[in-house]
């Protein structure tokens, strides 16, 4: 059985840019377990393109994945915001963040590859940025996988700065307001 979300807290509002293209962050939910896998899985498969597993095995391995991983974000993020990413009310990702400390926490932020490159993580992104800043927070923090260049230039464009390693294969990256 899969631990439960946190009980969501009020978010401040979100930009016109993210309204204007109907999209909204609802809380996400024990019910919203399996999509939430299926979107984790969807992700991850190329990588497994070449592993000699069966469909099956490869979605079982993708499963059990999905399920520590997520065991590993609500352990470590009680006071952390689960978000679904929805537009025009039909989920497309996936945002979690931790605003509990002096320095805000992106969590994992993650798109269905037809809503990437629409602007819609930097938009979810900018509107987390301006919400740090408004609050007075130290700043935001995140991991990214080395191998995850795309990313890795996204949060650079938007002022993130490295900040050292975390366990070899993640970068730590830090924005300042």
């Amino acid at each position: 059985m899969l631990a439960s979300f946190p009980t969501p807290r009020p978010l401040p509002m979100l930009p016109e840019a993210l309204r204007m293209l109907d999209v909204a962050l609802p809380p996400a939910r024990a019910a919203d377990l399996p999509l939430l896998a299926d979107l984790h899985a969807a992700s991850r498969m190329a990588e497994l393109l070449l592993a000699p597993w069966s469909p099956a095995q490869k979605r079982d391995f993708l499963d059990e994945q999905f399920a520590l991983q997520h065991a590993h974000f609500v352990k470590h993020h009680r006071k952390g915001d689960f978000r679904l990413v929805t537009r025009r009310d039909a989920p497309i990702g996936r945002f979690y963040f931790d605003r509990g400390g002096p320095e805000w926490v992106l969590i994992d932020i993650l798109l269905d590859a037809r809503a990437q490159a629409g602007g819609i993580g930097s938009a979810l992104i900018g509107w987390l940025q301006g919400a740090a800043r408004d609050a007075g927070a130290a700043g935001l923090r995140l991991s990214v996988a080395r191998t995850n260049t795309r990313a890795h230039a996204l949060y650079r464009r938007l002022g993130f700065a490295d900040a050292g390693e975390v366990a070899g294969t993640h970068v730590a990256m830090f924005w300042r307001p």
